[in-house]
Order: C-alpha cells, then structure tokens, then sequence
C-alpha cells in the first residue's frame, strides 16, 4: 500500500486548495511501458473505479488502482 507523509499531504492539500479542486484525490497508478517495463503517474482524479483502493491522508484521499 502508499504511505502519505504529513507533510506531503498538507502539500497536496495546497495544491488542491491552489486549483479550487478538494473535491479531487490524488491518484497513483502503474501503467506498462518505459524502459523497465512500467511507468508510474500521479494525477488529480474526480472519477473513481468500484475496485479503486481509497486511503485518506489528514483531508486528502489518495486513490490505488487496484493490483
């Protein structure tokens, strides 16, 4: 699973507040390509997957696709 530091969240928080977005959550994914074989991505997303791996961090959701 992904940890979220404290200080990382009060950060995204900023962000999203700077965006007029709270209403998103941070998301982590893993797609295939690169040269090792996957790439990771980090993202603002409103629209989430009813397999989707949610974790709250203080006022910040992070959102997983799942395995």
């Amino acid at each position: 699973m992904i940890t979220l530091t404290d200080k990382a969240a009060v950060k995204v928080k900023q962000l999203l507040e700077s965006e007029n977005a709270t209403d998103l959550a941070l998301r982590v994914a893993v797609r295939p390509g690169g040269c090792s074989g996957y790439s990771y991505e980090m993202f603002f997303d409103g629209e989430f997957a009813a397999d989707d791996v949610v974790k709250t961090f203080g006022e910040v959701k992070v959102v997983v696709d799942p395995a």
